[in-house]
């Protein structure tokens, strides 16, 4: 009985880092867009440094993971928990280094030629942090219903994504002298793109977790 406490308390800590995690990447993300709408070179700062912090904590859990299948010899669907654990993490860590990548260009987002399609990108923003607040409470409340839902939002970043490529290329080409801003606009839209489809593997984890089936969602 002992030996199952102990496995069950490692599981709720595991739980816990993924949480953790999540809030940080979610926190990362507003203030990322917060400090470029704002020009607020601090809070860009911080958010440069708590991409560590994640990448720490994912480093921690998957040894977490490693160890309690090593020393617990976990059954099958414990096994499941804690592989889906592991793949959320993942997931969570590369979103987090699209909010380093919001701030990188912060210059870029308020450039003269370029600084109208900044709308564009608070929107993919917004719509990414609710997609991650969303997916985390999907994982923790094993709620593969929710889950399905956050992923058919990735059709929304998408559309986005698409709409904002075509006024960039646009942009691009009345202003040749630009191009290395508009090129650097260019690639934030592919990462917040990327975005919405991390949060959509995280989902498909999710409804693994609880059913045991790997699912494609949202794909066309």
């Amino acid at each position: 009985m002992e030996t199952r406490q102990h496995f069950s308390d490692e599981l709720h800590r595991m739980y816990q880092d993924v949480l953790h995690m999540g809030t940080l990447v979610e926190e990362a993300l507003r203030k990322a867009l917060t400090a470029v709408t704002t020009q607020d070179r601090d809070l860009a700062e911080q958010v440069k440094e708590g991409d560590q912090r994640v990448d720490t904590l994912q480093f921690a859990l998957d040894r977490r993971c490693t160890e309690i299948i090593a020393t617990e010899q976990p059954v099958a669907t414990d096994l499941r928990e804690i592989l889906v654990a592991m793949k959320i993490a993942s997931d969570l860590e590369r979103i987090g280094d699209h909010a380093r990548h919001l701030v990188r260009v912060m210059d870029q987002l308020t450039d003269s030629v370029f600084g109208e399609t900044m709308p564009w990108f608070s929107t993919m923003t917004e719509k990414g942090i609710a997609m991650v607040h969303d997916s985390v409470t999907a994982y923790v409340n094993h709620d593969p219903g929710l889950a399905r839902e956050v992923a058919r939002r990735d059709d929304e970043i998408d559309e986005l994504h698409r709409g904002l490529y075509k006024e960039l290329v646009g942009l691009i080409a009345s202003n040749p002298d630009r191009v290395e801003t508009g090129t650097a606009l260019v690639f934030l839209n592919r990462f917040l793109e990327r975005l919405g489809d991390h949060v959509t593997n995280m989902c498909e984890w999710i409804v693994y977790a609880k059913t045991g089936e790997h699912v494609e969602l949202n794909k066309a």
